[in-house]
């Protein structure tokens, strides 16, 4: 479960955890609408004729429910910690999907990640998915650091062995650093996350810039992602993302290379500044709940 296609990024490079390539191309599976938010698994409106991705880790052994820290060797890096909510319904013999969610930029860093995972936690438990919040490495509190993607990559790794994950639907946000980072890794990994979420978040900030200095262009980008990675912007219109720093023209990017506003591109803006509400992580949760990775 390594991350694995990478991109140059505004503030450095993400190195290589290399793996082969899929021969396949991943495809976006829209799952029955019973499944979100753990109805039926089978039946939809009494009938259902879609194919459900399946891909069940297998994992065992992870401790459940509640709030969960475990303690990892990433390679090149060192012994780091990662928080994890397990819902109250998890059972190891049913696969469940997980969402990786990036904090903000903040210090301590790991008050930031623990944050984070408190405020994913109603949703975890109301719809019975797993939250994984990693600290990262920056001593500044933001995301790009050396090791950062080792330290992700690893958490993933080691969560998909001690619980059973659903790989087929794995999902990513972020809200202001995280969300500008988490541009660059869900675009850059298609083949591995179902969909993604950011909360004031840009482009430009981190993942691409315009004109293409530094590179890559935002255009190439999204036209080259592949599948179309459902995604989700929520952003407030007193934000300075919005106001100064072009954030608001992102969802004119994403159409630009092919999305579809309502279909896989949701796009909120609310009244308020560079923050996210609780409530504004059911809306993602209830946008992102729909997709999985298909073959």
């Amino acid at each position: 479960m390594r991350l694995k296609h990478l991109v140059a990024l505004l503030f450095g490079f993400l190195p290589y955890v290399g793996v082969p390539a899929l021969a396949i191309a991943a495809t976006t599976v829209r799952l029955p609408g019973a499944m979100c938010p753990g109805g039926d698994a089978i039946f939809d409106d009494g009938y259902e004729t879609r194919v459900v991705p399946h891909d069940a880790s297998g994992g065992s052994g992870g401790s459940y429910p509640g709030n969960i820290t475990r303690t990892i060797s990433v390679p090149g890096v060192g012994t780091r910690s990662y928080y994890l909510r397990v819902p109250p319904g998890y059972q190891p013999s049913q696969a469940s999907p997980l969402l990786l969610a990036l904090r903000g930029q903040s210090l301590p860093t790991a008050s930031g990640a623990q944050q984070a995972r408190t405020d994913w936690s109603s949703w975890v438990d109301a719809k019975g998915f797993i939250v994984l919040a990693p600290i990262g490495n920056s001593t500044q509190g933001g995301w790009g650091a050396a090791g950062d993607i080792e330290e992700i990559s690893a958490a993933l790794d080691d969560a998909a062995a001690a619980y059973n994950i659903e790989r087929s639907r794995i999902y990513l946000w972020g809200y202001s650093a995280g969300a500008h980072y988490g541009h660059a890794i869900a675009l850059s990994n298609t083949d591995y996350f179902a969909a993604y979420g950011v909360s004031a978040g840009s482009l430009e900030q981190y993942a691409c810039t315009d004109s293409g200095t530094p590179p890559p262009t935002c255009a190439s980008l999204l036209g080259g992602a592949q599948p179309k990675i459902p995604v989700d912007i929520h952003l407030g219109n007193s934000d300075p993302l919005y106001t100064q720093y072009g954030a608001g023209g992102d969802p004119q990017r994403f159409t630009n290379a092919g999305w579809v506003l309502g279909d896989d591109l949701y796009y909120t803006l609310f009244n308020g500044g560079h923050i996210y509400t609780v409530a504004h992580l059911g809306q993602i949760w209830a946008h992102l709940c729909p997709f999985a990775l298909g073959p």
